[in-house]
């Protein structure tokens, strides 16, 4: 799928939801018409609220931290959440925790070989000739992995360290399926859960971007035309798959 092509299904998606398979609710100073089967926490106020009243009223919630990209994120895809917010950790941490507050299963009970084997979905392929991978799955399962460095636990802090840096150094080398705001995040989410090597720090630092110029460059194709046919690491990273629990 083409970055173009991406961004046709969004719009499709985005259209104007039935109405009849939605409930209206105020959250914060604004409404939504919500399917809220969608968002466990929600599903559950609605139901309270509905039989706590004496009379049918309209839903009301007080504000949720980042409730639109929360909502875009599980209508379009979590891919949106890197598009959505600045590349700033402690509004990407105040997402999450909303995402645990309504109860979404952003990671869907994954481990984390299988969200590695989803980054590598967006890796161009070869069988007869080239054919472009899926980049929306490997690009979501980016955020599940930040998601995971955020909330998960970790059973061996060393060994899965190792496992999550190979996962990290994935992402922050191609560039041309993970842009420069997800690839930012990710490595900094890294860094503050995990004690960083000067190697890998070094290793990381090889594939920083800096140029304000060619980081606009990347937001302005993020989702409006078709990338290149090569891929930009080619070592061992990418080879198929990364390790073996």
């Amino acid at each position: 799928m083409t970055d173009a092509d991406e961004l046709l299904e969004e719009l499709k998606l985005t259209e104007a939801p039935d109405s009849s398979a939605t409930t209206h609710i105020k959250i914060g100073d604004k409404d939504y018409h919500i399917d809220l089967s969608e968002i466990p926490y929600l599903s559950s106020f609605a139901n309270f609220e509905t039989k706590a009243q004496t009379q049918p009223k309209d839903l009301i919630h007080g504000p949720i931290a980042h409730f639109d990209v929360a909502l875009k994120g599980i209508k379009l895809g979590f891919r949106q959440c890197f598009r959505s917010l600045p590349p700033d950790l402690a509004q990407h941490h105040a997402l999450c925790e909303t995402y645990e507050f309504l109860c979404i299963d952003v990671i869907g009970g994954q481990s984390l070989s299988e969200i590695m084997y989803e980054l590598k979905s967006g890796k161009y392929k070869y069988v007869d000739t080239y054919y472009e991978g899926d980049k929306p799955k490997a690009r979501d399962a980016a955020y599940k992995l930040l998601h995971l460095m955020f909330c998960g636990e970790f059973k061996d802090e060393i060994k899965d360290s190792m496992k999550v840096y190979n996962a990290v150094m994935y992402v922050v080398s191609h560039g041309k399926t993970f842009k420069w705001r997800t690839r930012k995040v990710v490595r900094a989410a890294y860094e503050e859960r995990f004690v960083v090597s000067e190697k890998q720090r070094a290793a990381l630092d090889k594939w920083e971007k800096t140029s304000a110029v060619k980081l606009a460059e990347e937001d302005s194709r993020d989702v409006t035309t078709e990338e290149e046919v090569s891929d930009d690491y080619d070592s061992d990273y990418n080879t198929y798959p990364f390790y073996c629990d």
